[in-house]
């Protein structure tokens, strides 16, 4: 088989009336400035994932991270934060299980949140599974029990997002998701593909949503029926032959989507990870976002290319933390 890598630019809701509605400015740039968050996701799941990402922190290849709360590493995630507080590190909601031969469950009690757990009260391995089961109030207990436990093991968030979108499903999780970051005074992040129709006039846009113009992330070919149905035209793709995954597709990719960053909120998602063998087994029949394409994500963003390229592209690097400090200033 071969993939596609598909970046999928996407667009947030915003709120003309937003208190932040020039994220640029309030954070002391010009307007036009073309503003990025260079962010990690999964941190938790694996030693492999977990080392990567701290060390792309420290060589300032990323400038974010979320963690995965009930994930099996998430221990090792809680005493680097605690090390080094300065780096930004929010929390990567997390209502599925979707690796082969390697699970986790919920942080509340199974008997308390039936609704998200299968017959072996793991999560779900898949968002339609949360769809069509998940109780929205179930929901709530297990995204506010994973940001008490983070913060109880000394993690102190800066926002939160949704591991796989699961909150993103249906209307009803959406505002459990929403309303639950307001009332932790923690930054909601979103993907417009997802939420669009989200909002309601029962539920409207609130004043405190970030407005992020766009977020790139690489897709297999496998999601491209959902890319382009939910996307549009929004997207550039490269074919990757032969099911190899290559540095050098890689980077051009990445390459290219910095050189047409527009003024604004971006968000880059990357997978970190290190091509080893703990990862290989974590990540067993599925290479999209397996162990080579984690490593590559690490590479590239740990180049020399990259970093100078935002450099010379006058890129201004900001953080969840900066933004939450603006919504939530108490």
């Amino acid at each position: 088989m071969k993939y596609l890598i598909l970046f999928l630019s996407t667009f947030y809701l915003i709120n003309v009336n937003s208190q932040i509605n020039n994220i640029a400015e309030r954070l002391g740039y010009d307007k036009n400035a073309k503003l990025l968050i260079i962010h990690a996701d999964d941190i938790g799941i694996a030693h492999s994932i977990n080392i990567a990402s701290f060390d792309a922190y420290k060589n300032n290849a990323i400038n974010s991270g979320a963690a995965m709360i009930p994930s099996p590493w998430i221990k090792e995630v809680a005493e680097f934060h605690k090390k080094y507080p300065e780096y930004d590190l929010g929390i990567h909601l997390t209502l599925t299980a979707e690796w082969k031969n390697y699970k986790w469950r919920g942080i509340s009690s199974s008997n308390e949140i039936p609704s998200l757990l299968n017959e072996y009260n793991e999560f779900y391995d898949n968002t339609s599974d949360v769809n069509i089961n998940a109780n929205p109030e179930e929901v709530r207990k297990e995204l506010q029990a994973q940001i008490d436990y983070a913060r109880s093991l000394g993690i102190d968030p800066t926002h939160i997002d949704s591991h796989m979108g699961a909150v993103a499903v249906n209307k009803d999780l959406w505002r459990v998701f929403i309303e639950v970051g307001h009332q932790n005074k923690l930054v909601s992040m979103a993907w417009k593909s997802r939420v669009q129709d989200l909002f309601s006039k029962d539920f409207p846009v609130p004043d405190y949503i970030v407005p992020v113009n766009d977020i790139y992330m690489l897709y297999p070919e496998a999601d491209r029926s959902f890319i382009e149905n939910a996307a549009g035209e929004n997207i550039a793709s490269t074919l990757i032959v032969n099911d190899i995954y290559k540095y050098e597709d890689w980077l051009n990719l990445y390459t290219s989507k910095i050189k047409s960053l527009a003024p604004g909120l971006n968000v880059f998602l990357l997978h970190l990870g290190y091509d080893n063998e703990e990862l290989k087994a974590v990540t067993i029949d599925h290479p999209e976002y397996g162990s080579l394409w984690r490593q590559l994500d690490y590479d590239v963003f740990n180049s020399k290319e990259i970093k100078q390229l935002l450099k010379k592209e006058n890129i201004k690097l900001v953080t969840w933390g900066e933004i939450q400090k603006i919504i939530y200033p108490n």
